[in-house]
């Protein structure tokens, strides 16, 4: 599935090009992207996913955690810098989260890892968060285990399933 993944990811930034031209983001002249469409205009700059040409893992996150990490997770955060997309599924509006640099995709890491405890502590299943919902409460994750998509209650768990996998949801997200 891995593949399948990442064509399912590069075919969603199409999609969003499509839908609303060039995205923008703030522009902070000192955390730039290789995603970054320069010159910047009245503080914001335009980006288009950047293909890394090594993609990251999330290997040492799972050593860390002395856990297996499910693959779809190297492949959705890890081929590319990119801003985040703002992203719909049957009704459900969030904010698909990409790295943009590679202190950021450390950072995420790191804030995955924060989530991987709590979830432990709680005695939940593992899940890696993949967006922010409106409802600060909820989030879109991964099961580890399942590879499924499902929202998530923050210190609750799994609330629904969304998809199968993470490529048949990416597959459906409609750009906002």
């Amino acid at each position: 599935m891995q593949d399948q993944v990442v064509s399912a990811l590069c075919e969603l930034f199409v999609r969003q090009r499509r839908v609303g031209g060039i995205p923008l983001v703030a522009h902070d002249v000192d955390f730039p992207s290789p995603a970054e469409l320069l010159p910047a205009v009245a503080g914001q700059v335009g980006w288009q996913a950047w293909l890394k040409p090594e993609p990251d893992s999330f290997s040492n996150v799972g050593e860390a955690l002395e856990i297996a990490v499910h693959s779809d997770v190297s492949e959705f955060f890890g081929h590319y810098y990119a801003g985040n997309i703002e992203g719909c599924f049957k009704g459900l509006f969030f904010t698909l989260l990409q790295p943009w640099n590679e202190a950021d995709f450390e950072r995420l890491q790191q804030h995955q890892i924060a989530h991987q405890l709590m979830m432990k502590k709680l005695k939940l299943p593992a899940s890696w968060f993949l967006a922010s919902c409106a409802d600060e409460q909820k989030l879109v994750t991964l099961n580890n285990a399942s590879g499924e998509v499902q929202l998530e209650r923050l210190g609750k768990g799994c609330i629904g399933v969304l998809a199968p996998n993470l490529e048949a949801f990416l597959r459906q997200v409609e750009p906002c």
